[in-house]
């Protein structure tokens, strides 16, 4: 029973991604085309919304309780958006799902969908715990908030109520939905973190390798398969410092996973499709929305985004000679600098004390 319910709530996941992606849609219409865009832009989305459902009641140190009502309520509301949002192009969505199995494409589908479940069932029998303080932490902090009925107000080490939240973590939300999924389905963590989430996490890395190797190879499915049964086997056969292998094999459900393998990886992607699909604005605003999207789910984003999109966008700026391109890239790191100026305040001068 409890594979179905694991099983139920992967399907789940991805299910409510895709739907608030199908929401976002209405405005960057360009993601509609495709499922794996329209589930990764919902997964940064989705993400963003929780954030600022939660940081509120952490921070007036509401119980975990209050947090996982007004987050069924608002996936109740995502819901019934997306059934007004879809209620005339459902057919047409229906119809393109279904032509992903016919054909000659369906092949290839058979093959992605096969490929990517064997990483999820090899990274589920992987028992080793690598980076012991990082899945404590994880673990640790979901299990206290909901054992305890709070949000993220005891050590997740020694299990001692803290006399004020950290702040390292402060900002930071990713812990604080695993144990509200928990609350509303009455997992433990250790099942929505280290196997719920850690699949997600592989499944959605394989959307991003996919789009791509759609990206670089003009659309050719073959040859975005294979370069996706490339990476895989990269990733299986050279841990090493300079890949994200050891984080995707590993410890997958970590924040630093989804740092590593979702937020930065999208981003370039998004960038690529901006210099060849000659749709700058569309993809620009897909960018706008994981960096949203990456603070509560790993804080370390404030740092590596505006390195990364820098080295892409300035570039950019000097070749095309194109002011506005150097515009976006400010308006990209605006979040950045907020979320940073917001960390530094928090951690060194306003402190949320509990005690």
């Amino acid at each position: 029973m409890l594979y179905v319910q694991i099983a139920g709530l992967i399907v789940l996941y991805l299910g409510i991604y895709y739907m608030t992606g199908a929401i976002v849609s209405r405005w960057v219409p360009a993601i509609s085309r495709s499922i794996p865009l329209t589930v990764l832009v919902g997964f940064f989305c989705y993400f963003f919304l929780f954030a600022v459902a939660a940081l509120p009641l952490k921070l007036t140190l509401c119980p975990l309780s209050a947090l996982s009502m007004l987050w069924r309520v608002i996936l109740l509301l995502l819901a019934l958006v997306f059934a007004l949002t879809v209620r005339k192009t459902w057919r047409q969505r229906l119809s393109s799902f279904i032509a992903l199995f016919k054909g000659r494409g369906k092949y290839i589908l058979f093959l992605f969908l096969a490929l990517v479940f064997v990483q999820v069932f090899l990274v589920n029998l992987n028992d080793e715990s690598y980076a012991l303080w990082d899945q404590a932490y994880y673990i640790g902090d979901a299990s206290t908030s909901l054992y305890t009925n709070t949000i993220s107000q005891y050590d997740p080490y020694t299990g001692r109520i803290l006399s004020r939240l950290n702040p390292e973590y402060l900002l930071e939300t990713y812990q604080n939905h695993t144990a509200v999924m928990c609350q509303i389905f009455g997992l433990h963590p250790l099942v929505e973190n280290l196997t719920v989430m850690a699949s997600v996490v592989v499944i959605l890395y394989n959307l991003v390798a996919w789009e791509l190797g759609l990206t670089l190879f003009r659309g050719n499915r073959a040859k975005g398969l294979l370069m996706t049964g490339f990476l895989t086997l990269l990733n299986f056969f050279s841990f090493n410092l300079y890949t994200a292998a050891e984080f995707l094999l590993i410890r997958p459900s970590e924040g630093k996973t989804i740092l590593a393998v979702l937020i930065l990886p999208t981003l370039l992607l998004f960038f690529l499709k901006t210099i060849t699909e000659y749709q700058p604005a569309t993809w620009w605003v897909c960018s706008f929305l994981v960096i949203l999207g990456s603070f509560g789910l790993n804080m370390s984003a404030i740092y590596m985004i505006p390195f990364e999109i820098s080295a892409f966008y300035l570039p950019l700026a000097v070749k095309e000679r194109k002011f506005s391109i150097f515009l976006r890239l400010l308006v990209l790191l605006i979040p950045c600098v907020v979320m940073a100026a917001a960390y530094l305040l928090t951690k060194h001068k306003v402190f949320i004390y509990i005690q």
